[in-house]
């Protein structure tokens, strides 16, 4: 299977969010996530990747099947959201919006690529990490990371999460 990377569009973030929906699926009996409660991320915060040229979809087949947006900061470039729709999992999709991802960040400056996930499961920091990204330790966060951490400590258990970066 092959996937095509593209800047996503306005009229894609429906879709986004539907695929966002279907990846926390994976989480449906895990502790991490409560999956009735949680909410996708905001038309706005779309529309505002979207505009930084920090939001990428891969299509398969003509369809959407997975995203990736993220914000700059600085020189570094903040990887928020990668999900791919369950039917397209395991198959590079992912590797390759993480790859896209931060071609763009480096197009746009940036010297480092960061990102916040779950420890454990082999979807989230293992993947990460044979990826090249590497744990980031809790003494080195930039301001504007712990402000991150701050606000998924609303509804999210800070010590499963990690900061991990890529230095571009």
């Amino acid at each position: 299977m092959t996937s095509t990377l593209r800047p996503a569009h306005i009229r894609d973030i429906p879709r986004m969010q539907e695929i966002e929906r279907s990846a926390a699926e994976l989480f449906r009996d895990s502790p991490l996530i409560d999956t009735s409660q949680m909410a996708v991320v905001a038309m706005s915060d779309h529309v505002d990747a979207i505009d930084a040229g920090l939001s990428l979809v891969a299509e398969v087949d003509g369809r959407v099947a997975g995203f990736i947006m993220g914000t700059m900061h600085g020189d570094d470039a903040y990887l928020h959201e990668l999900d791919v729709d369950l039917d397209y999992q395991q198959k590079g999709v992912g590797a390759a919006l993480v790859k896209g991802f931060v071609q763009a960040a480096r197009v746009r400056g940036a010297k480092t690529v960061y990102l916040s996930t779950f420890r454990e499961p082999p979807w989230n920091a293992p993947f990460y990490a044979r990826l090249g990204f590497r744990e980031v330790a809790r003494g080195d966060y930039l301001p504007w990371m712990t402000a991150i951490e701050i606000e998924q400590a609303k509804f999210l258990n800070i010590e499963t999460r990690v900061f991990m970066r890529l230095t571009t």
